[in-house]
């Protein structure tokens, strides 16, 4: 005769083993950080010195060099990246990027090179400049700051096609692969797609429409986002709006389902006359803002909270 109360015992520990594990992919799914991220109101670290840079749509924090950040003048601004002192403002160094065009740079990322080493990756990406031509050029850090020319061979210059028509947002994770956000336009969604670090080097057009299925969880009246970073670790992602800075929590490093999944926290912006520039400093402990315009400040939010922790990235 079967044993009912051992059965039942079965029957009772396997729905609970089930309830627990949908519970945690639930989790998953949902979690954000025990404690939300803090970051401080804002202040001006310094003023741009350089009257050269007066478009600056992108930033990134160097990973090579202390206390630099590279910027860049987009559509038709010529094919100079600046590094400016992260803590006065002053500039340091003009590079100029032979063999590159300025179409419509858009934004700058900062992080690690395919095959080693850190790298600078440039998006001409924005379609402001009768239309886009959807190329990504990246250098070498330099070993030195200081003026230079950095020649662009072919292997360094990518171009992709995707069916959306204008972005301002590139980049990169610590796996060296590329993120490019379109820009929200007549009440739609913006879109992410995501360039794997292998489209290096083939010498032909890399299809971003095979990664483009997914949408940024974000509302905006205007044409936004024009800007973002990944965090150094990966587990976080800045994206700028015109008058807002939103923050993404990426507990598992999926950056595509983190920003399709989740709802952005607002954290602390300093208005700025037409801020389109976002990063996070080289150890992910705060980001930085920047305004196109002359002489305009570079405005600093230092993190008050502590970093997600492990609870936190094991969900």
């Amino acid at each position: 005769m079967p044993n009912l109360e051992h059965n039942s015992m079965i029957m009772a520990n396997t729905s609970q083993s089930l309830f627990l594990i949908v519970a945690y992919l639930i989790g998953i799914a949902t979690t954000t950080p025990t404690k939300p991220p803090h970051f401080d109101s804002g202040r001006s670290v310094g003023t741009l010195s350089s009257s050269a840079i007066d478009e600056a749509s992108g930033i990134c924090a160097s990973r090579e060099h202390s206390n630099v950040i590279y910027t860049h003048n987009d559509s038709g601004g010529g094919n100079k990246i600046y590094a400016i002192d992260a803590t006065s403002g002053h500039l340091r160094a003009t590079i100029t990027l032979d063999h590159a065009s300025n179409h419509d740079w858009e934004d700058i990322c900062c992080g690690p090179c395919p095959n080693g080493g850190n790298c600078i990756y440039i998006g001409d990406i924005g379609g402001n400049y009768h239309g886009h031509v959807n190329n990504i050029y990246k250098i070498k850090e330099p070993s030195s700051i200081k003026d230079q020319h950095i020649s662009v061979h072919s292997g360094d210059k990518l171009h992709f096609s995707w069916d959306e028509q204008n972005a301002e947002t590139l980049m990169v994770d610590p796996q060296a692969n590329l993120y490019v956000v379109s820009k929200v336009s007549n009440g739609h969604h913006a879109k992410i797609t995501r360039i794997p670090k292998s489209a290096w080097g083939s010498g032909h057009t890399y299809n971003a429409n095979d990664n483009a299925a997914h949408t940024v969880h974000m509302t905006s009246p205007h044409n936004d986002p024009v800007g973002g970073d990944i965090s150094p670790d990966g587990h976080e992602v800045l994206l700028k709006q015109q008058d807002h800075v939103l923050y993404y929590f990426v507990p598992d490093g999926n950056i595509l389902k983190a920003l399709d999944d989740r709802t952005a926290i607002d954290e602390p912006y300093r208005h700025e006359r037409q801020g389109e520039a976002v990063c996070w400093d080289n150890h992910g402990s705060g980001y930085y803002t920047l305004s196109e315009g002359t002489h305009v400040d570079l405005n600093y939010y230092k993190r008050t909270s502590s970093k997600p922790s492990a609870q936190d990235l094991l969900g």
